[in-house]
């Protein structure tokens, strides 16, 4: 009787080396999963600054021709409205920048002759700037804080430098890296206390 009561609970008992081998397959499932689940994630991101960047371009250029043609700017339904808070707080909970460059970047907005023009950096341009300088910068987001310059100082009429702080205080989301690109390709041109602002 105990013979068999022994040989029963031996085979109710697991091989030490099965389960190894079930648990290697559990994590490589898991890594399998984990790896799909960023390429996912990566192009929600890359779709959502494509479209927010449509958007916004969208926008600007309606509102150009709204000036252009002297006619009055009708405010945002309350849909309207909704929409546009949607997609920016969405945009804004995908702003950690994927591995890779996005698949789209910002298109020139059309704009009536005689209204400066906004000219986004391309990337051959970007590519042409030194490693170093631009490795830790998309282009997407270069051109996003690009914009914003060109509004300030080209669109708004400003002209006195701006610093960091200042900049970032106007939601410009401005850094080092992307002001030392900008110089390299002689868009702005920094003070000697950091100060910047676009050389056109």
């Amino acid at each position: 009787m105990m013979t068999r009561l022994r040989l029963v609970g031996e085979r109710k008992r697991e091989n030490p080396v099965t389960l190894l081998e079930k648990l290697s397959v559990v994590k490589s499932r898991y890594k399998m999963l984990c790896a799909q689940l960023e390429e996912i994630s990566k192009e929600q991101r890359e779709s959502m600054s494509c479209i927010h960047a449509t958007l916004e371009n969208t926008m600007k250029m309606v509102q150009a021709l709204q000036r252009h043609a002297d006619l009055e700017l009708s405010p945002l339904s309350e849909e309207e409205q909704s929409a546009e808070q949607q997609l920016a707080c969405k945009t804004v909970k995908g702003t950690d920048p994927p591995m890779e460059e996005p698949l789209c970047s910002v298109s020139t907005v059309p704009i009536p002759d005689g209204e400066p023009q906004f000219k986004p950096v391309t990337k051959e341009m970007f590519m042409a700037v030194p490693r170093i300088i631009r490795s830790t910068v998309k282009l997407v987001d270069l051109n996003s804080f690009y914009r914003e310059l060109f509004n300030y100082f080209v669109l708004n009429g400003n002209r006195a430098a701006l610093s960091v702080a200042q900049m970032n205080k106007m939601n410009m989301k401005a850094t080092n890296s992307r002001l030392q690109i900008l110089k390299e390709l002689s868009i702005v041109e920094i003070d000697k206390q950091g100060n910047a602002k676009l050389t056109v």
